[in-house]
């Protein structure tokens, strides 16, 4: 993420409490929102994934109880 000088910039008002968390995440405000925004993206792809593979296990479960239950 590079900043390119020619991007429009706007003058906000910011809660200083949100503006240290964002410099935890860039040198300045810009950055850090960015930077956050990336982190929530990976963090929602990685969910997705989650609850797919959880819903693969179950899958595979429900198929061999089935299975299992159905020579009886």
């Amino acid at each position: 993420m590079r900043e390119n000088p020619h991007e429009m910039s706007r003058v906000v008002r910011i809660n200083e409490e949100a503006l240290e968390v964002a410099l935890k995440y860039g040198k300045n405000l810009s950055l850090g929102v960015m930077k956050m925004e990336e982190a929530i993206a990976k963090h929602e792809k990685a969910k997705r994934d989650y609850n797919a593979i959880e819903e693969m296990v179950r899958r595979a479960i429900r198929e061999e109880l089935e299975v299992l239950t159905s020579r009886y």
